[in-house]
């Protein structure tokens, strides 16, 4: 007849053996591995949701008129500033899970607030915007005004290539003069567009990628600020479970001669 007593302090035994194993100090490798693959994970969340930034803002430079782009650095810094936030929390939502199962794989029992998170900071106020340019000398307006000058006389001088009167013909001059002069203020407005929207895509472009390090760099502050309290904790509350597995194995029955757990 099986003695079931006998088996069932084995199959204990064996139990134990195996969790006191699992609490050789592997919950270290655990603990380190889950933290970085939670910064990795919000790093890239944060890297994504700043890319859509990115290309919204494209478009409203492309499509917006003076008073969006205006305003756009500042709804881009207010953008950038709720990015962190919900990143921030998407690490904390998701960094829980992992750490709570190195502890419930091997039966311990936490302090309570041993998963307190360090608090996320918010980016700091943006990089000043670079110097407006310049405005133009004296000499250089006089040299431009001059070149303008010169194109705007241009159709004129066009007039015989298309069969027309000649330079100076008293019908049409008038006209060849308001389309050079038309053309020229409308290039004039291009260029100043142009450049404007120039400065504001570097300027956004500045802001998101100050936000951008502002984000690692708080994710790598609160990663070297939380290890140290999880992992004493994760260390005291092992001590205290294998202790605990210790006195279980002193306790229990002794093996028959030439049994093995």
């Amino acid at each position: 007849m099986p003695d079931r007593y006998a088996e069932a302090v084995q199959a204990r035994r064996r139990e134990l053996r195996e969790l006191r194993e699992r609490l050789a100090g592997g919950h270290r490798g655990e603990l380190r591995s889950c933290l970085a693959l939670s910064r990795l994970a919000a790093a890239g969340h944060a890297s994504a949701s700043l890319a859509a930034l990115r290309r919204e803002a494209a478009e409203h430079i492309r499509r917006g008129d003076r008073v969006a782009r205006d305003r756009l650095p500042d709804h881009v810094t207010a953008a950038v500033d709720g990015i962190a936030a919900a990143t921030a929390a998407r690490w904390a939502v998701e960094l829980g899970p992992p750490l709570r199962r190195i502890a419930t794989e091997r039966g311990l029992t936490m302090a309570p607030g041993w998963l307190r998170l360090p608090v996320p900071r918010a980016p700091g106020p943006p990089p000043p915007p670079e110097p407006a340019p310049p405005s133009p000398t004296l000499i250089a307006g006089v040299i431009e005004g001059a070149a303008l000058g010169r194109l705007a006389l241009f159709p004129l001088a066009a007039l015989p290539l298309v069969g027309l009167p000649a330079l100076g013909g008293p019908a049409l001059a008038p006209l060849a003069v308001g389309v050079g002069l038309t053309a020229l203020v409308v290039a004039a407005r291009s260029r100043r567009l142009a450049a404007e929207r120039e400065r504001l895509r570097r300027r956004v472009e500045q802001v998101v990628v100050a936000g951008a390090a502002a984000i690692e760099a708080d994710l790598d502050r609160r990663l070297v600020e939380l290890e140290p309290g999880v992992s004493a904790a994760l260390d005291a509350a092992v001590l205290r479970r294998r202790a605990a597995v210790d006195r279980e194995l002193a306790a229990l029955a002794p093996e028959r001669a030439g049994s093995r757990g």
